[in-house]
């Protein structure tokens, strides 16, 4: 995407059609021009795809609600990776590296990437990869809030971060889990398949994102091809569903909208703040699910409820502050 033309301070001289910009319009102009130089440039530059995230993770269910085509398929995976994977060529065009040949980590390669990008998104629908039946999203939701977790454990063994302040970073995780065991309903266990699925949920992703955040900053075309790696992912287990099991892939317009949506957001906000705050997703969503649910039907709350609550906060918090892991890459995401 081009720049946008540079715009005169005296924007009387500006014309639409063959008339003088009239002071509405100068108004208008003024204003876009003002928040595109605010999206490239300003504070929020590198924070407004997690805003967006987290906008879109927690009203997704009402979209579910009203439309039960919604929900996420493997088809629905696969196409919205896909066209998110296009979409990111604009976002995160390729540059020349500004690091020195010899300064280049080892190992740095597109097929990390693909394979990052394959785990952090198998990770969360690994019910659907799988097919588990009847699988209990509440256990999904407790298990994802672990992520964090891993990605410490992860990144201290992939060599990218310093192990010296793990367990500053461990303890989000674990006050996140007790926080949503306090407010939501007890996992149903007992299913060999779900239960693996549940224990694989957070490794994949965590490991995903670690490996990911792994690869040099530099490597802007890395989002691309992390989403074409889930793509792939969900498009063999697609295949694979459809010869093995005779499931016929259903492929609804919102449910592709959303999940492609949802990966973009994601695949720019890991690219942007690192895994540790990406990993927040989990903690910060099924906390304001909650708050949208007290709010709507506004129950009596118990103490279980407030602690719960103050836990999931605080957890949320504390993995948004600056990390050691915090690369710092391009300002923005916006092009320029």
């Amino acid at each position: 995407m081009a720049n946008p033309p540079r715009l005169s301070p005296r924007l009387v001289l500006l014309r639409e059609g063959s008339r003088p910009l009239t002071e509405p319009n100068r108004a208008s102009v003024l204003s876009v021009y003002r928040w595109w130089t605010f999206a490239r440039s300003g504070p929020f530059a590198r924070w407004w795809p997690f805003v967006l995230l987290l906008v879109a993770g927690a009203s997704r269910w009402v979209v579910v609600a009203v439309h039960p085509e919604a929900d996420s398929t493997l088809a629905s995976e696969a196409v919205g990776c896909t066209w998110a994977a296009l979409v990111s060529l604009a976002f995160f065009p390729r540059q020349p590296s500004r690091i020195a040949p010899q300064a280049a980590r080892p190992g740095s390669h597109p097929l990390r990437n693909l394979l990052a990008g394959a785990m952090l998104f198998g990770g969360p629908a690994i019910a659907l990869l799988i097919h588990v039946p009847q699988f209990d999203v509440t256990g999904l939701t407790i298990s994802l809030a672990l992520t964090p977790v891993v990605i410490a454990i992860a990144a201290s063994a992939f060599g990218t971060e310093s192990s010296e302040g793990i367990a500053g970073r461990i303890w989000p995780g674990l006050a996140a889990v007790a926080g949503l065991l306090l407010i939501l309903a007890q996992p149903t266990l007992g299913d060999a398949r779900s239960d693996l699925a549940l224990c694989l949920a957070p490794i994949l992703t965590g490991v995903g994102a670690a490996l990911f955040c792994a690869d040099l900053p530099d490597s802007t075309s890395r989002v691309t091809l992390a989403l074409t790696g889930a793509a792939a992912l969900f498009a063999l287990a697609l295949a694979g569903a459809y010869v093995f099991s005779g499931v016929r892939p259903s492929l609804p317009l919102l449910a592709v909208a959303g999940d492609g949506l949802l990966a973009l957001l994601g695949m720019a906000t890991l690219a942007q703040l690192g895994a540790t705050r990406w990993s927040s997703q989990f903690t910060w969503v099924p906390l304001l699910i909650v708050l949208e649910g007290i709010a709507l039907i506004r129950p009596k709350l118990t103490a279980y409820w407030v602690v719960g609550l103050v836990l999931l906060f605080l957890a949320s918090v504390y993995l948004l502050l600056p990390q050691t892991e915090d690369p710092d890459p391009n300002p923005s995401i916006v092009p320029g």
